[in-house]
């Protein structure tokens, strides 16, 4: 098994409630840096996610604040959600690219109903296909 690890600019907690809500995402688990603190860390860091655990369609997601160097968003990285209906996959669509970019917009091709691709306000891009 292969599950995703996405770092946050000290937004991992709002992250997460965002996917929570938009993919309908289970068995949340949250640990917090408390008095952990890195090294060469200057600032209070003790209610950043050290580390934090959502399950989407699925797959187990592990999310984390980081806090030692900076974030950089990238476009190596793509993940693929598959809902089962075109509604379902509107709904998460419209709430993704809300203040994030469009790459493809809805769009039915031969091997699907739905396929749409959109980076979101955390700078992670999300391709949509319904399956």
């Amino acid at each position: 098994m292969v599950t995703p690890y996405i770092l946050f600019d000290k937004q991992c907690e709002e992250a997460m409630q965002f996917y929570e809500r938009v993919f309908s995402g289970e068995k949340k688990n949250i640990l917090r840096y408390n008095d952990y603190v890195p090294d060469g860390v200057e600032e209070d860091v003790s209610n950043y996610v050290l580390h934090g655990e959502l399950e989407l369609f699925g797959t187990p997601f592990t999310f984390a604040d980081e806090v030692a160097k900076p974030v950089v968003s990238g476009n190596n990285l793509h993940l693929t959600i598959n809902p089962h209906e075109v509604k379902e996959a509107t709904e998460m669509f419209d709430e993704l690219k809300e203040s994030g970019e469009v790459f493809l917009p809805p769009t039915e091709t031969f091997y699907s109903p739905f396929h749409a691709s959109v980076m979101d306000k955390y700078g992670i891009v999300w391709n949509i296909i319904v399956v």
